[in-house]
């Protein structure tokens, strides 16, 4: 959002709520991030990463933050050929043909967060809790970066925290019946 366009909504705000121009501005600039990392294409529906700010995870959430995710900025896109996860410096482009399933993970995080890849699994998460995985076949890789160490990595399956993990796994079922 431009700076002419947050300042004309921080106005109209001001105007209805008789708030002061920082505040609106503010508060402008919270609605925006949280309206999906401020961008979703048209026909596609944003799923945020759900964050933690206990013990160590505040850690994580701050160097987050600083490298343009953190809350409101992190999350996944459902769009009608892609799903597109989005973490900080992080990326990764999932085509919806290859998502084979789809439901709640019923194994632990390890008490970790952040972005991490082991043996087929991409486990991208900001808390421990309401975590959603989907299976992939045939496997994407990751790209090389940063997050991922700079190594090209095989992902069969995603695990990824969410706010909203059941009305993502409705989105990527869709009116499709899950693959086996």
């Amino acid at each position: 959002m431009s700076h002419d366009k947050i300042s004309a909504a921080a106005r109209r705000r001001m105007a209805e709520t008789g708030e002061p121009y920082a505040a609106a501005r503010r508060a402008v600039i919270r609605e925006y991030q949280a309206a999906g990392a401020g961008n979703p294409r048209p026909g596609t529906q944003w799923f945020a990463i759900s964050f933690s700010d206990a013990g160590f995870d505040r850690l994580t959430l701050w160097l987050d933050t600083l490298s343009g995710g953190g809350p409101g900025r992190s999350g996944v896109e459902v769009g009608p050929d892609q799903i597109r996860v989005r973490m900080g410096g992080f990326r990764q482009d999932i085509p919806r043909s290859s998502v084979r399933s789809v439901g709640r993970f019923g194994g632990g995080a390890g008490g970790t967060t952040g972005v991490h890849a082991s043996r087929g699994q991409l486990l991208v998460n900001g808390s421990t809790d309401d975590l959603v995985e989907l299976e992939i076949d045939p496997p994407c890789y990751t790209g090389r970066t940063l997050s991922t160490m700079y190594i090209k990595q095989r992902v069969n399956s995603l695990v990824v925290s969410l706010d909203d993990p059941d009305g993502f796994i409705a989105a990527v079922q869709g009116d499709r019946t899950p693959k086996a």
